[in-house]
């Protein structure tokens, strides 16, 4: 579903939401419908998710500007509306995935890792998926942030930065500094979260996407991540099967709190 927001103008969004669903029922085994809904503000497309046929047991928002897509999610999760994630939420995990993968590579816990999240405001979730981890201590850093702090000053004393903005200080720099560096071209098994997230949420009754699902999903998927890209078929479908049973189990859990 999406009403167009994070698009340039002129962008076809029907073409590229029938692409959009016709990989999430590839990979994820459901039946997939695209919707463009008209709306021109956060509460109207909040509107348009809850209007939807009753059938429609799960929604991923896609090509929706950041702000928009994470007030909708927590306006409908608050709302008990049908389960809805944004692909910026899967991206979230995904990285919060790599992330946990790299500290476990490099013998370092959640605990005792000092991150710098390098536009943070385009991924809001991440940093609430971090510390549902058990990543403590995390700074976050904006470009609006620059005229006063510029990147290199919050840098010093960091374990790793996870940057999203492709900020001018280049992954060399990063690395010769001993800091690991995590960007979005890492996030590349998302459609394969997406499918998983969207399968579950469609098959459990209940099952609501938020934070303590998304942080469990991030937790299990860290030490199954592929190495290889392009990522063949076959592990990108366990990937996406490890995130139904996750999500499911998750869910199942709290029934029996």
């Amino acid at each position: 579903m999406s009403d167009g927001s994070a698009l340039p103008r002129g962008a076809d969004v029907s073409a590229m939401l029938r692409a959009d669903a016709a990989l999430i029922s590839d990979l994820g085994g459901i039946p997939a419908l695209s919707q463009v809904i008209l709306a021109d503000s956060p509460d109207g497309l909040a509107a348009g998710v809850r209007g939807l046929p009753a059938d429609i047991g799960s929604v991923l928002l896609a090509h929706v500007e950041v702000e928009r897509a994470y007030h909708v999610t927590h306006e409908l999760q608050s709302h008990g509306v049908r389960p809805t994630v944004s692909e910026h939420d899967v991206s979230a995990v995904v990285l919060a995935a790599v992330a946990l993968r790299s500290m476990a590579f490099d013998g370092r816990s959640p605990q005792r890792c000092t991150m710098v999240l390098a536009g943070a405001r385009e991924l809001p979730m991440l940093s609430t998926i971090l510390m549902a981890s058990g990543v403590a201590d995390i700074t976050t850093w904006n470009l609006s942030d620059a005229v006063v702090f510029p990147l290199h000053t919050v840098l010093h004393g960091a374990d790793m930065v996870i940057d999203l903005v492709n900020e001018s200080v280049a992954a060399a720099d990063y690395r010769r500094a001993g800091i690991a560096v995590i960007s979005r071209e890492d996030a590349h098994v998302v459609p394969f979260v997406s499918a998983g997230l969207l399968r579950a949420a469609a098959g459990t009754a209940g099952l609501r996407l938020d934070t303590e699902i998304l942080a469990a999903c991030a937790r299990a998927l860290a030490p199954e991540l592929p190495s290889n890209r392009p990522l063949a078929r076959g592990q990108g479908l366990r990937l996406t099967r490890l995130i139904v049973d996750i999500a499911a189990g998750v869910h199942l859990s709290r029934l029996r709190r």
